[in-house]
This record gives structure tokens, C-alpha cells and sequence, in this order.
């Protein structure tokens, strides 16, 4: 046992441990909104609160971590939403348009899915078509998605 390493968790590679931060943080705000407000709210009224707090769990949780996992050897910023400045508003309002995509994509999908007979996820573990776990892998494969669109459209331009 080597007493200079850190901990166990200074073997899992950084990619692996955004992702699974950014699935849970999905997945709890998910739950916590569209799941857990009372039924005095319409779906409208959760998805509403559900891209405000997602926004928020984005872009004071998510990204700020993502942050502080920047070091020599590897470079976690590609897996921001954006590369606006963090003490400006603009961030905000970029966070919120990301998240506002990936909720109302998430809906309509989910909507178009079950609508055409298919079962989802929260339909196989519950009785609701909704659920945290299909929310949570849809913002990972559209932020995946992002992750490379921005990675080509950067190469032309010749950033880093």
C-alpha cells in the first residue's frame, strides 16, 4: 500500500467521475422536481421549476466542480456547456438555455417515445413515464453530443 497516494478514488479517471457527477446532479434535480413538488403543480409549473434548478445545479454545482478539477495534466473544461466567464451573467443566461434544451428535448422525446407505444424506463421500475434515471443518461448522451460538436467546430477555428 503506497502511503503518498492520495485515495482510491485518484485511480478513476476524471472523465468518468464528471460523468457520474454530472448523472446523479441530473437525476436529483429531476427527482426532487418534477417527483417530489405536490400535485397542486401542473407539468408545466414543474418543467419551469425543473430548468430554473437545473440551471442552478449546473452552473454553481456541476461546472464549479468541473472547475476545480483542472490541473497540468488534464484539461476538464472541455466538459463546461460553454466557455463564457464564470463571474459573468452571460453564464447564467448560457447555462439556462443549455438547460432549458435539455428539458424541453427530454419532454418532447419522452412524449414522442410513449407515444408510439415504447416503454420507458420509469414505466419499467414504476408507473411513471417520467424518471430521474431517464433524464439523467438523456443530458449525458446530449451533453456528450455537445462535448464533440464543440471539439469539431473548434478545430477549424483553430482554437485549443
Amino acid at each position: 500500500m503506497d502511503p503518498y497516494q492520495i485515495d482510491s478514488l485518484s485511480k478513476v479517471p476524471a472523465k468518468l467521475k464528471i460523468g457520474f457527477m454530472q448523472f446523479w446532479l441530473a437525476g436529483a434535480v429531476f427527482l426532487i422536481t418534477v417527483l417530489g413538488l405536490p400535485q397542486a403543480f401542473d407539468i408545466l409549473d414543474r418543467l419551469v421549476v425543473l430548468v430554473l434548478l437545473f440551471t442552478l445545479a449546473m452552473e454553481y454545482g456541476s461546472n464549479s466542480l468541473i472547475l476545480w478539477m483542472k490541473n497540468k495534466e488534464f484539461d476538464s473544461t472541455i466538459y463546461l456547456p460553454h466557455e463564457i466567464s464564470r463571474k459573468s451573467v452571460l453564464s447564467l443566461v448560457a447555462t439556462f438555455v443549455y438547460a432549458l434544451i435539455i428539458v424541453v428535448s427530454f419532454h418532447f422525446v419522452l412524449e414522442a417515445w410513449v407515444g408510439a407505444g415504447l416503454l420507458s424506463i420509469g414505466d419499467i421500475i414504476s408507473e411513471s413515464t417520467a424518471d430521474p434515471f431517464s433524464f439523467a443518461i438523456w443530458f449525458l448522451v446530449i451533453n456528450s453530443i455537445w462535448i464533440r460538436l464543440r471539439k469539431v467546430i473548434k478545430k477549424p477555428l483553430g482554437r485549443k
